[in-house]
């Protein structure tokens, strides 16, 4: 077990998908439940990010899980993140999202060692950009960076990204312990249940 806090945000609208995804049955287990996991199985504490008004889901593991909310409804991912660092007690958080059924332990710990060792956020190549998400933070240098964005009227996780200079690991490292690259599949729409070998309910 690290001292990392997990934050996993879970607020999002779910407008290509439809209804709410997060839910959705995947492996017999709604499918925010699968990142869930991962975060548990490596950080001390996860937040989980909902909306103002959504309802607070059943979880397995309720004694390392606390609950906050998005100060308005679907502001976007950069708030998210916001609303977990400002309750997160960790000096580094790791950030996902609810969709990303296959992110596993080890890019987790992969992300984390990286930013425990100094870089202020940590993210993963994917071609010639970066993926915004999994992300590692260190709290004390993203927390005011994310508060100064969103005051500017910024709302892009991607922004946060850049203004902390993100360390970028590159395919060549992070394929060692997920080489086919199976944490970039998440869910956006109906068909990716499917489409992405996710057995469903």
């Amino acid at each position: 077990m690290t001292r990392w806090a997990g934050i996993l945000l879970a607020g999002g609208a779910s407008r290509r998908f439809g209804r709410d995804k997060l839910v959705e049955k995947v492996a017999g287990a709604p499918l925010f439940t699968h990142p869930l996991r991962a975060l548990l199985a490596t950080c001390e504490e996860v937040v989980i990010v909902l909306a103002p008004d959504g309802p607070e889901p059943r979880i397995e593991d309720p004694t390392r899980v606390r609950f906050v909310r998005d100060d308005v409804a679907f502001e976007g991912p950069l708030a998210g993140c916001r609303a977990g660092l400002e309750a997160v007690r960790s000096e580094i958080a790791i950030v996902a999202a609810g969709d990303m059924p296959h992110l596993g332990t080890p890019l987790i710990e992969l992300i984390g060692a990286r930013a425990a060792k100094g870089s202020a956020a940590v993210v993963l190549a994917d071609g010639e950009t970066a993926r915004p998400l999994p992300l590692a933070l260190d709290v004390s240098a993203a927390l005011p960076a994310a508060r100064g964005l969103l005051a500017s009227g910024e709302r892009r996780l991607r922004a946060l990204v850049a203004a902390l200079a993100a360390e970028v690991v590159p395919l060549e490292v992070w394929s060692a312990v997920d080489p086919t690259g199976e944490w970039r599949r998440d869910v956006d729409v109906p068909e990716d249940l499917s489409a992405r070998g996710l057995p469903l309910g």
